[in-house]
């Protein structure tokens, strides 16, 4: 599908933000942006076409083959902060299991049903259209806001945040950071604070080799793994406690299992994944360190087999958080209330593209519509009426954040 295939409701300037948002997330949902199978490039282009009937410069710089990342920018009135709007282009593979095709876009009881509708793509619809009706009310002198809104779509958010790496880099060596971010995932347009980092130790343990009709001549590198995934499931117990106020404990949990080399041979190798969240705090290395000494206490179990981390699968990153005083997070709260909407603040246990913007110091949180449920599930959907209700927020933060009105945030 291309721009043109757009619905007209989406590209008519006079059209309003709710009938925008249900045809540019039913256009984005037909989009097969999978990583790593699919392509951006559709996407970011039925967004770019968008954005820029409002007057949006827009700019699609191309990663590597199929993977794309759009910048959009509009500035309204004179001087003024710069606040982004940003959420990723990919989604998950969509698997088995679907009621109707994933990628193609039903409603049915109020819900829209498609891969991306909730992670990201309703994010990424219900941002632009809150930008495009913000800029329009700009442009006919019924909004006095000062300032320029940066629209991002970022690539592999869900594989290795490539596209968001990528951005924050480019926008630092410019310096063009933003002053603040809001970063689109579904979390009920609750404003979300902090979130979970990762890392993935790959563990290889080591055995001897043997043939399979004389096991007591080899050391058997599964059983090995068992025993330390024993070991690990201690550690992981030791994790448990009260843990960060909106986010709870870190964990780690085995989560793939690879090893042997033959049906008929002991096997020499065993690889075990983990999953490591991180709570703000921890880093990579030191969450590493921890691992490390329980493959010391393996290795030196006398059993034959040793353990040693091989390399780290890719992630989104570690963990970060916005001090919930931060004068934006107060910002965004005195928006959302003043629409009677919850303005209470929370975490989310997952990890995202907001990693990259706070490791740059530039103030962020997460919001979008959609219900975090369903990310990565079967059937995943939104509720048509709450994608409609998010693009009114969306600009009560932005009229917020721009306007002329209130106390300085930046």
């Amino acid at each position: 599908m291309t721009s043109s295939a757009l619905p007209p409701a989406a590209t008519d300037p006079g059209a309003g933000p709710a009938s925008d948002v249900l045809a540019l997330l039913t256009a984005l949902v037909t989009c097969d942006s999978t990583t790593p199978t699919g392509e951006e490039e559709t996407t970011a282009e039925l967004l770019a076409g968008y954005l820029a009937g409002a007057g949006f410069e827009v700019d699609t710089e191309r990663l590597a083959p199929g993977r794309v990342n759009l910048t959009a920018r509009r500035v309204l009135g004179s001087g003024g902060p710069t606040l982004m709007l940003n959420s990723h282009l990919d989604v998950v593979p969509a698997g088995g299991g679907w009621t109707t095709s994933p990628f193609e876009p039903t409603v049915r009881d109020g819900r829209l049903y498609g891969r991306g509708a909730a992670d990201a793509k309703g994010p990424l619809a219900a941002m632009a259209c809150a930008a495009v009706e913000l800029a329009r009310a700009a442009d006919a002198g019924l909004a006095d806001v000062h300032g320029e809104i940066v629209f991002s779509g970022v690539s592999q958010e869900e594989g290795d945040s490539a596209g968001a790496r990528h951005l924050v880099a480019a926008l630092r060596d410019r310096g063009r950071l933003p002053d603040a971010v809001i970063v689109g995932e579904p979390t009920g347009m609750r404003l979300l604070t902090a979130h979970k980092g990762s890392v993935r130790p790959v563990v290889e343990v080591t055995g001897v080799a043997a043939h399979a009709a004389t096991p007591h001549a080899g050391v058997n590198a599964i059983t090995g793994a068992a025993a330390l995934i024993t070991l690990l499931e201690e550690y992981a117990a030791s994790l448990a406690g009260p843990g960060h106020p909106l986010l709870g404990p870190p964990t780690c949990t085995p989560v793939l299992v690879s090893g042997g080399e033959a049906p008929n041979a002991v096997p020499e190798r065993c690889r075990v994944t983990l999953d490591r969240r991180l709570l703000p705090g921890e880093t990579q290395e030191s969450v590493l360190a921890e691992i490390g000494a329980v493959l010391e206490s393996f290795n030196s179990g006398g059993h034959g087999a040793t353990a040693a981390v091989a390399e780290c699968a890719p992630s989104t990153g570690g963990p970060s958080e916005t001090p919930p005083d931060h004068p934006f997070v107060l910002l965004c709260r005195r928006a959302l209330a003043s629409e009677g909407a919850d303005d209470s603040l929370g975490g989310l246990t997952v990890n995202c593209d907001m990693t990259h913007f706070r490791a740059a110091g530039v103030p962020a949180l997460v919001c979008g519509p959609g219900r975090l449920e369903v990310m990565h599930a079967v059937d995943e959907h939104i509720v048509v009426a709450e994608l409609e209700e998010s693009v009114r927020l969306y600009r009560a933060i932005l009229t917020e954040a721009l306007g002329t009105q209130g106390p300085a945030w930046v």
